[in-house]
């Protein structure tokens, strides 16, 4: 009965496409998707979607084009004003919050003694965390759309009771994957900055965070600095 049923369907639109409209091969395909008759893709889907045919009963056959939405896309995060617009907030769900700084941190023998910029930057103090504690930075306030991205940015990991630095990414409705992660000390020298560059995969209602971790001691302080985040892989 089922496949009767689908069989009539087929008919009615072969009948319906022969008085002017076309049933194009992408749709049948399953490479779009049929839309509204009497409304526009992108008004129907959103940004990024375009007709690229018919479907029956007058509907446009519609396909999520991704690259030109993307590509105009792009972030940065640089601490150098405090009404400065980034894409990277605090968290209220951590146990601290980073700290906007300049010069050296306030502990001996730990972070950096200049930004990796300009001159500021962000670091987490650590002298009276707990262990375990953490401070998050994250895009979870921003409608990022759903594209692949490319994450840059700068850090600095010096003292000998370094905890760790890690990256999330995903769904911001459901738990997050880390897909990059530091620990312990990563430079000898308090000025030189390392550099990361991370591809972060395509997701729906997508979200990213910073996570930095309280060490063993006070001599455990991370930095991080010129944040970009650009839409598109890391290769583009």
């Amino acid at each position: 009965m089922m496949k009767f049923g689908c069989l009539i369907v087929i008919i009615i639109c072969i009948i319906r496409f022969s008085y002017g409209g076309r049933l194009t091969g992408n749709c049948l395909a399953k490479n779009g998707t049929c839309g509204k008759k009497g409304v526009s893709c992108d008004n129907a889907f959103g940004e990024g979607w375009i007709d690229i045919g018919n479907c029956c009963y007058g509907k446009p056959c519609c396909k999520k084009v991704i690259k030109d939405v993307c590509k105009s896309t792009s972030y940065r995060c640089g601490f150098e004003l405090n009404s400065e617009s980034c894409v990277f907030n605090q968290s209220a769900y951590d146990d601290f919050d980073w700290t906007r700084w300049s010069g050296k941190t306030r502990s001996p023998d730990t972070g950096p003694d200049v930004a990796a910029e300009g001159t500021y930057y962000l670091y987490i103090e650590v002298s009276d965390q707990a262990n375990g504690d953490k401070a998050i930075l994250t895009t979870e306030a921003t409608n990022l759309q759903a594209c692949p991205y490319c994450l840059s940015f700068k850090y600095h990991m010096f003292g000998v009771d370094i905890g760790s630095l890690e990256v999330f990414a995903g769904d911001k409705t459901s738990s997050l994957t880390s897909i990059w992660r530091k620990e312990g000390q990563q430079t000898r020298n308090p000025v030189d900055w390392d550099n990361i560059t991370i591809d972060i995969p395509q997701s729906s209602n997508l979200g990213v965070t910073i996570v930095g971790y309280f060490g063993i001691s006070f001599k455990g302080d991370i930095s991080i600095d010129d944040i970009l985040l650009n839409a598109g892989a890391c290769s583009n």
